[in-house]
């Protein structure tokens, strides 16, 4: 920024010498000897050092919720990948795997497997854990709660397309299946 005076030449200063000054309620120069600058010229400099700043903070934000995102992604295909591996395993109530699984036991073992999540062996208390997703944002991987009224009955994974992976019931095997209950809640774990 160019700082006028009416005897003396002009002058540059550095931007954290401008910002010193104007803390200090006053614009130096030299050895302490006041120098005039204009407001407009002042207020100008202040918001473009901001404004690089915060462009300098958003471009990192950008970066690391690009890096998030990725992530995520990378968890959620595991996930997937680790739901269809059991794909034909028998159901038994109880079991929690990897020759037989309930659909709690199923959920938690491929969470634990493919993302290190630990979840409880009930669907009610699952439905407690990960972050709360509107069911039009749900994404292959989340963890879908069907639910009588409030209580959590059944559990699957999302495989998109109103699917999800799961362990049905006595004398069903693992399978991808319709989501047959509009009373259900998603959770993202990973």
């Amino acid at each position: 920024m160019r700082v006028s005076t009416l005897s003396r030449p002009a002058r540059t200063l550095e931007v954290g010498a401008l910002a010193l000054s104007v803390g200090l309620g006053l614009l130096t120069g030299g050895l302490g000897t006041p120098q005039s600058a204009s407001a407009a010229t002042v207020a100008t400099t202040q918001v473009s050092s901001q404004t690089s700043v915060a462009f300098s903070q958003t471009g990192i934000t950008v970066k690391a919720a690009a890096s998030q995102a990725a992530k995520s992604k990378a968890a959620a295909n595991r996930v997937m990948t680790e739901a269809a591996k059991h794909k034909g395993k028998k159901y038994k109530f109880g079991a929690s795997g990897p020759k037989r699984f309930d659909c709690s036991g199923y959920t938690m073992y491929v969470y634990k497997k493919a993302a290190g999540k630990k979840l409880p062996h009930k669907a009610h208390l699952q439905q407690r854990y990960g972050k709360a997703v509107a069911k039009s944002k749900a994404r292959a991987g989340d963890l879908i709660v069907i639910r009588t009224g409030t209580k959590g009955t059944h559990a699957g994974i999302y495989a998109g397309g109103g699917k999800m992976w799961a362990a049905p019931r006595t004398g069903k095997t693992v399978t991808k299946q319709k989501i047959w209950s509009k009373n259900y809640v998603v959770r993202r774990l990973v």
